[in-house]
């Protein structure tokens, strides 16, 4: 990367000044504050002092070399020596069972699956993990529902695992919402009855639990194909509760003490945090206390240098409190455990709430957006179903993406599938209208000429290319897909900014403009594969 080579000179001179990009193109490719000569570096074309800065111009042909280096695929060997040997666990999407998918998992699960893309291009090998809920309160109300709404409607659990995977999961959804009413009407000491005997294991209502905890995990199965995602091992509550009580029983006096009632706490005032119970008065393993089951089951699983959780900010203060109990029960776990956490998703004009059954399911957004994308398709299309799917995926997906993971995410639809807009349509759009010039073209690869020059309206892009490896990195130590997909915004505008003033194909220039667009197009591919987004050759 040029940058790195620029840093690693500043380095070598003792030279403690920050190398930046100037906010204004003009001022070149680097910035640096102070008067630094830079004589003896080669691959700077000229240097202006302005306003207490260094500015600094990268020649032509080591800024064609990057782009060379960027279409045949150099540039990954560089990256994959940032986080080589590395192990990286991400645990994300972790939607309780018996419960119907809404946008806010559907964040953890794109923001993860990107992350993990960026350590995996970055070098480091890359487990995928998914801890998911399904025992506790939430699934005896789901239990009493089914059986509830199968009494009304004569039908036997058998006769409804008939039915497809969607619905079946919007009758566990329907179910859940009945057990939450009911639950607070006049049946608390029924539900709390199941919850017991799924935690006895009895015979009879395990039946139900098993069937209907399958239905939740085919419904997810499915959405993780559409999404591109996949995991390498589920883990789940009701596997490693018991692992959990142990460790903290095992620790009372040491890490734990008792609290009010026969709980056992652990007492993060004394670092500065906040106390929180591990095991009830009845003793009821907690999530915190199974937390520490699930840290030594991940660990078994896949022996990390470090294990990013994806989960809500609303989690923050948890999350403090039990990765600081982790690493007091095994110091082996310190600065290895790390919640990047996720801010909230609001839908444009929607409310929603799965304890009320009023829930607006990832389902429901993917047909209104797909129905909104194939109005923009030709209807001759005899694929327009296949690239309908790719582009709505890809306008929920960058929706998401496109801001930092800590911020709030607006979903509007309308926005997200806007051609001229921020979104994922625009770059699928951009990418399919380079290709469109490409094969349009018989220049296949490009020399530059003795003399021959990158124009006005060429230039911004050639001096934009070299960047793309820089966001990479930048994006996967800050754990931001947005970094990349701002990049890949305004490269796009970029693009069309020249297409729209040059004309390519047939003329003088052609070979370098034709050149100019391949590079974009495999940045756009590249870059939206990092943000799990596909790709598609025309719209």
């Amino acid at each position: 990367m040029i940058k790195s080579v620029i840093s690693d000179y500043l380095k070598q001179n003792n030279i403690g000044t920050k190398l930046e990009h100037p906010s204004v193109e003009k001022f070149g490719d680097f910035a640096v504050r102070g008067d630094v000569n830079f004589s003896d570096l080669e691959i700077i074309e000229k240097i202006d002092k302005v306003a207490g800065f260094s500015n600094l111009w990268i020649k032509e042909n080591i800024l064609i070399d990057e782009a060379k280096n960027i279409l045949n695929d150099e540039f990954k060997k560089e990256l994959g020596d940032v986080n080589k040997d590395k192990k990286i666990l991400i645990e994300f999407s972790d939607q309780n069972t018996h419960k119907e998918l809404h946008v806010g998992h559907l964040k953890t699960m794109v923001i993860g699956e990107s992350v993990a893309r960026f350590f995996e291009i970055l070098g480091a090998k890359v487990f995928r993990a998914n801890y998911q809920g399904d025992i506790g309160p939430h699934v005896a109300k789901a239990i009493w529902g089914v059986q509830k709404l199968l009494n009304l409607q004569n039908e036997t659990i058998d006769e409804f695992n008939l039915k497809s995977n969607e619905v079946k999961a919007h009758f566990l959804g329907k179910a859940y919402a009945l057990g939450c009413t009911d639950y607070e009407d006049n049946n608390k000491s029924e539900i709390d009855e199941i919850n017991q005997k799924l935690y006895q294991k009895d015979d009879k209502t395990m039946v139900v639990y098993k069937i209907t905890r399958q239905w939740s995990l085919d419904y997810y199965n499915d959405f993780y194909k559409r999404f591109y995602t996949k995991f390498d091992k589920l883990f789940f509550e009701s596997e490693i509760a018991e692992e959990g009580k142990k460790i903290v029983e095992n620790n009372v006096g040491k890490i734990f003490e008792k609290g009010e009632g026969g709980s056992i706490i652990f007492d993060g005032e004394k670092y500065g945090l906040h106390k929180r119970v591990f095991i009830t008065g009845v003793g009821t393993v907690t999530y915190e206390g199974k937390e520490m089951g699930l840290a030594q089951a991940q660990r078994q699983a896949f022996e990390f240098d470090k294990a990013i959780h994806v989960v809500g900010n609303e989690q923050a203060g948890y999350f403090t409190v039990v990765i600081k109990a982790i690493e007091l029960i095994d110091s082996w776990f310190t600065n290895k455990e790390f919640h990047l956490s996720m801010g909230m998703v609001n839908l444009v004009g929607k409310k929603m709430s799965s304890r009320t059954g009023d829930i607006v399911t990832v389902d429901s957004i993917l047909d209104e957006t797909k129905s909104e994308v194939k109005l923009l398709l030709k209807s001759d299309d005899s694929n327009q179903d296949i690239v309908a799917e790719v582009i709505t995926i890809g306008a929920i997906k960058f929706s998401l993406l496109k801001s930092d993971p800590k911020q709030n995410s607006i979903f509007d639809i309308k926005k997200s599938i806007d051609l001229d807009g921020s979104s994922g349509p625009y770059l699928q759009y951009t990418y399919a209208r380079c290709k469109s010039v490409i094969n349009k073209s018989s220049v296949n690869s490009y020399e530059l000429r003795v003399n021959e020059k990158f124009d006005e309206n060429e230039l911004p892009l050639l001096r934009y290319f070299y960047q793309f490896s820089e966001k990479i990195v930048e994006a996967g130590e800050r754990y931001s897909p947005a970094v990349l997909a701002e990049y890949l915004l305004n490269l796009a505008r970029k693009y069309n900014e020249f297409y729209a003033k040059c004309r390519i194909v047939g003329e003088p220039e052609e070979g370098r403009r034709v050149f100019l667009t391949q590079v974009t197009a495999k940045i756009i591919k590249e870059g939206l594969t990092l943000l799990g987004i596909e790709t598609v050759e025309k719209m």
